[in-house]
């Protein structure tokens, strides 16, 4: 079944995920130490300083440790970086044309990061950032703002913050860089994600003070990752702590799902063992949900029998619905069977899938199948994902379906999606329909909302992913 929109703010974590991901590793998985094993000892920015050995070769010459060296030694003074050459160094950094030879660069000069020389670091690699090509300025900009939150989170938070403040208020505001708003999150993100990973209690006190509850859950999510870094035990126990949120804490599933993801790079078998310790009812649902839809594909058969244990919990029920979902794609009718064996709750999400992916392949066939259904929840959810499928093809029979939910929340959500539909693709007999239709008033603004350009999103709130 289709689940409700996660808060906004998850929709800009969730690409804030891909750049934190990599960062944020504990036990020597940090993409940064596997990609270039050559920082010095003596870390100050909580990078990881291995340098094994290795074999003569293109990225681990002595010749290649000689020109990094050479570099390191033109902008050193008494063992640090002064904020001026910092900033020449970053410049000079960027202009290398060897992937390889540049990494180790911005490697060590992280190494080199210091309270002082960090906001001139970061303000030289954020003029001449380039996005995805030449350089990866985007992947370097987070990077280099986890590492400055390790070294100095309360120092990099203010400053960072000051800096957004200037670009909101328009002065010397570059019109044509694209979202500078949203980038700028990116990086308080990352700079709490290095902070957390240092002093986890620091950075989860300065989140708690934050009055925004948008900006809060954002960065929230900065401090689950960096927390991973010491283990998952720390960071569950923050995500514990979280207020209860009227929005099915769904935000609090969605952390948990992050962190199941680290654990399931120990390997499918070890993240079914710590969900099955996990007593949490809380914390349980949204890491059981992200461990099953690795497993059903993995072992469909394994993963059917592991989630149908927790088919009576509140917090399997997302878990049947990610199985479900998997499993529908290729035989939708063998999810139904499933589905008949499972709780009134579970089934209903069973269904919801089943249906979508069957009105996908033959809506034929299941129209004819829920045409001797007796009314369910089962049905209901069935009927929903029917009809909202329907809708593309033939608006005017998905609103039949819809009219036959009969639970009256989700028989109004669902003609309220389809009227959209077809408001869309007939304005003139979806407006004869809301006439009559006996919908409510801000149900019939939903449908008619301007949807174009930078219209307004389903609801009329703020177009998804803003």
């Amino acid at each position: 079944m289709k689940q409700s929109a996660l808060i906004p703010i998850l929709v800009l974590t969730a690409g804030v995920a891909f750049g934190l991901g990599w960062i944020a590793k504990p036990n020597g998985k940090d993409g940064q130490a596997d990609e270039n094993n050559s920082a010095g000892g003596g870390s100050k920015s909580g990078v990881s300083s291995s340098r094994p050995s290795h074999p003569s070769g293109p990225g681990n010459s002595s010749k290649g440790s000689g020109r990094v060296e050479e570099f390191l030694s033109r902008y050193t003074s008494g063992g640090t970086i002064s904020p001026e050459d910092m900033t020449t160094a970053i410049e000079q950094m960027r202009k290398e044309n060897d992937p390889l030879l540049r990494r180790k660069l911005f490697t060590e000069l992280l190494e080199n990061l210091t309270p002082e020389n960090a906001k001139a670091a970061y303000l030289a690699l954020q003029s001449g950032r380039r996005g995805w090509g030449r350089g990866g300025g985007d992947d370097e900009l987070r990077l280099m703002s986890h590492a400055w939150g390790s070294i100095d989170g309360p120092g990099a938070i203010q400053a960072l913050t000051e800096m957004r403040a200037e670009r909101e208020s328009g002065e010397g505001r570059d019109r044509g860089r694209g979202r500078e708003g949203d980038r700028g999150g990116f990086e308080l993100v990352s700079v709490l994600s290095g902070w957390a990973s240092a002093d986890g209690k620091g950075a989860a006190d300065y989140v708690s003070g934050i009055e925004d509850e948008r900006e809060q859950r954002m960065l929230a999510f900065g401090v689950v990752r960096g927390m991973m870094v010491n283990g998952v035990d720390e960071a569950m126990g923050y995500v514990a702590s979280l207020p209860k949120t009227e929005d099915g804490d769904r935000a609090q599933s969605w952390y948990m799902s992050t962190i199941a993801s680290e654990m399931l790079e120990e390997g499918l078998d070890s993240a079914k063992a710590w969900v099955d310790s996990i007593n949490d009812p809380d914390l349980k649902g949204g890491a059981l949900s992200r461990v099953a839809e690795s497993a059903v594909r993995e072992d469909l058969e394994g993963a059917v029998e592991w989630v149908t244990q927790y088919a009576g919990e509140e917090a399997g029920q997302r878990a049947v619905n990610r199985v479900a979902d998997e499993w529908a794609e290729d035989d939708p009718q063998a999810v139904l069977t499933w589905a008949d064996s499972l709780p009134d709750a579970a089934r209903a999400e069973a269904y919801g899938e089943a249906f979508q992916e069957w009105t996908r392949q033959d809506a034929t066939a299941a129209g004819e199948y829920l045409t001797n259904m007796e009314p369910s929840p089962a049905r209901d959810s069935a009927v929903e994902e029917f009809s909202t499928s329907l809708s593309r093809e033939e608006p005017a029979t998905a609103i039949k379906w819809a009219e036959t939910i009969s639970n009256e929340e989700m028989r109004t959500d669902a003609l309220t999606e389809v009227a959209r539909s077809w408001y869309f693709r007939d304005r003139e007999a979806a407006t004869q329909w809301l006439e009559t239709s006996g919908l409510p008033e801000e149900s019939v603004q939903a449908v008619t909302a301007d949807r174009g350009g930078r219209g307004r999103g389903p609801g009329g709130g703020p177009p998804r992913g803003r």
